[in-house]
């Protein structure tokens, strides 16, 4: 009789037992039914009983297809509830250990890491530097995945949005190397900002926002005393898709280099 109350009392145990934030969770007998409640807490924004749930059906039930369902609605809780490391590095797990699971071979799980670096990009906050003077490991991290999604998962229905977050990434890469130009040619070292320009015109031909790239190098070009390579750069940007805008600034450019130097004008420095 004491054994059958013993055993009683171990099946309620495992049956019943509380989330990290106190609340109960009533485990289930099925993989599909434990893994139906962590959905349903996931829906309802219940992370740590959702996490709960999802963690017993991979213990629990290793064989059955639902623990791999289980860890890729972990990954998705973690991303939820804005714990964007701990999101990728459960992806990337799923990502190794189901490389054929059909939410990879659709992009769905590429998609998620490279959201999830998105989501980690820096912020602009009122009194604190702008987003593009700060660390850009994860704007660099983003535009690696999301390159790599683009080319890998071609018909993937995640292609639009994913192409989406890359126009802003690369406008977030742009505005932080039109920073460091600035930067350098403030501080009195122009040919670094040549070459920092020269470098984000060569990585990223497709940002769109080529014209404000040759713009500053033009800038930078006359600080340096050549107007002969300043003239060509601001040339290109009234050939190129600019803005009507930046058209004007370049036309703007090359009537002061005229006026300046005539319709010859010639270098001081090789490294214009």
């Amino acid at each position: 009789m004491a054994c059958k109350i013993v055993m009683l009392s171990c099946l309620l145990f495992a049956a019943c037992a509380t989330s990290d934030d106190g609340k109960p969770v009533n485990f289930s007998l099925t993989a599909k039914q434990n893994y139906e409640k962590g959905l349903a807490e996931l829906k309802d924004e219940n992370y740590p009983e959702a996490l709960r749930y999802f963690t017993y059906v991979k213990q629990k039930f290793p064989f059955s297809r639902y623990a791999a369902l289980a860890e890729l609605a972990a990954a998705d809780t973690e991303f939820a509830r804005s714990a964007y490391q701990e999101a990728i590095d459960g992806y990337k797990s799923f990502l190794r250990l189901h490389p054929k699971h059909e939410k990879v071979e659709e992009g769905y799980v590429s998609f998620r890491i490279a959201e999830a670096y998105v989501k980690e990009m820096p912020d602009d906050w009122f009194l604190v530097p702008p987003s593009h003077e700060k660390d850009q490991s994860a704007v660099y991290d983003a535009l690696r995945e999301l390159n790599s999604l683009i080319d890998r998962y071609p018909n993937s229905k995640y292609l639009k949005p994913a192409r989406e977050y890359r126009r802003a990434v690369l406008g977030r890469l742009i505005d932080h190397e039109v920073y460091v130009a600035r930067f350098y040619l403030e501080h009195g070292h122009p040919k670094g900002a040549v070459l920092r320009i020269r470098e984000a015109l060569r990585r990223y031909p497709d940002s769109g926002r080529d014209a404000e790239l040759l713009l500053t190098l033009g800038e930078t070009q006359l600080e340096m005393g050549n107007p002969a390579s300043a003239k060509q750069t601001f040339l290109r940007v009234t050939l190129d898709n600019a803005t009507a805008v930046e058209v004007h600034r370049a036309e703007l450019f090359l009537a002061f280099i005229k006026r300046r130097f005539g319709d010859e004008p010639n270098d001081a420095s090789p490294q214009g």
